[in-house]
């Protein structure tokens, strides 16, 4: 059974960046899976997702959607974002971390270069949270006993990526930066000055990437500078009102910006497909592979809120995992049967093991059909054309 514990951890004056290390690292070291989460003064807030006692994914901060697109540029130059349909992040706070597992069950991604960007991003949440120390207000963190993200890609050593993280750090202050952020983007405010100071063809390549719509980390990654180095460079700039460092936005969400608009009253006549499974990976796949064919599709994980969400809800079809902690495939798939109104509706039972047992043990239950897994997208498009041509609307006579 999941258990859950909040823990809200009090931030005193002398909260330091060591101060910091040395407590996530005590929290991360003491419990086998959980989530630690930080928020600022300013509302900024990030998450660390830790699992036997080693860091597997950071998340949150100002640039959560311009890191991805970055990172994913840097590492795989020929993937765009747009080849991989991501969710919103009220969905689900982790969809990068599902994208990458995604696109290496594909061999699309290298394993080498997942971890790369895990371990990229891991590094820029941590500097940014080492950075922000003295702004923070809430430092709060969770112990489960199961992690939401399974089959970890890479879990990496804290005290590594600290170790890194308190060196970069250290650098960027000894280079004069201190307050300023590496999310911050430079732009010209006088271009006749900077003319004046500069060779013609530094002023060239300075007009033309000083625009204010590019972050430092955006900038240092088109020039191949160090981004501290590069900081260093433009507050000499900065100094003499030159160039200025404002705040720049957030990308909008990778998920709004590749779905088609589809009117909203078309929408709610679409197809409405519900997948149980506590793999968000599972739920990630069904969702990409059915969203383009034209059908909704809800994901959830929690098997205790399935039946509520099912009567909310009212799927039209059902994919439902097995093998679930707390409450199994076989059980859920029983109280939807009691309800009158899905005593029709297809269910079909997902599992790693298509034995003969679980087979008559699903239909006992009132499974309409069974699919193995790893789910094929194929496959499950032609599951859900199939169930949907053969269902009917009347309920089952008694």
């Amino acid at each position: 059974m999941t258990e859950s514990v909040l823990k809200i951890l009090p931030l005193d004056s002398g909260f330091s960046v060591t101060t910091l290390i040395k407590t996530v690292q005590a929290i991360i070291q003491s419990q086998t899976n959980g989530y630690i989460h930080l928020e600022t003064v300013a509302g900024e807030r990030w998450w660390l997702d830790f699992r036997v006692g080693r860091l597997l994914w950071a998340g949150g901060g100002q640039h959560r959607f311009r890191r991805w697109q970055r990172l994913l540029n840097k590492h795989c130059p020929d993937l765009q974002p747009s080849d991989v349909r991501l969710r919103e992040s009220e969905f689900f706070d982790h969809w990068e971390y599902v994208a990458l597992s995604v696109l290496l069950r594909r061999q699309q991604l290298h394993r080498e270069i997942a971890i790369a960007i895990i371990q990229s991003t891991l590094s820029e949440v941590l500097f940014d949270i080492c950075h922000a120390v003295e702004d923070l207000t809430q430092f709060s963190h969770t112990t489960d006993r199961q992690s939401r993200l399974t089959q970890p890609m890479a879990i990496l050593s804290s005290t590594t990526l600290f170790y890194n993280v308190k060196t970069e750090l250290e650098l960027w202050q000894d280079g004069g930066l201190g307050t300023i952020s590496p999310n911050l983007s430079p732009v010209i405010i006088d271009n006749r000055q900077l003319k004046q100071c500069t060779q013609p063809r530094t002023y060239q390549i300075l007009k033309r990437l000083l625009q204010g719509n590019r972050s430092l980390r955006e900038l240092s990654q088109i020039t191949g500078r160090e981004v501290s180095a590069l900081a260093r460079m433009l507050t000499g700039y900065v100094g003499r009102d030159i160039v200025t460092l404002n705040p720049i936005d957030d990308l909008p969400s990778p998920y709004a910006s590749i779905t088609p608009k589809v009117p909203h009253k078309v929408a709610q006549n679409l197809p409405l497909i519900f997948c149980i499974d506590d793999s968000p990976q599972v739920g990630y796949l069904i969702e990409e592979a059915l969203r383009p064919a034209g059908y909704r599709c809800i994901s959830i994980q929690d098997s205790i809120q399935a039946l509520a969400q099912v009567i909310r809800h009212k799927p039209d079809m059902i994919f439902l995992d097995l093998v679930m902690p707390i409450a199994n495939g076989y059980e859920i798939c029983k109280q939807i049967r009691r309800i009158k109104a899905f005593r029709q509706t297809p269910i079909v039972i997902l599992t790693g093991n298509d034995g003969l047992v679980d087979r008559v043990r699903a239909k006992a239950s009132g499974a309409t059909d069974f699919m193995s897994k790893p789910v094929d997208p194929i496959t499950v498009i032609e599951m859900v054309r199939y169930q949907l041509a053969n269902a009917t609307d009347e309920p089952e006579k008694l």
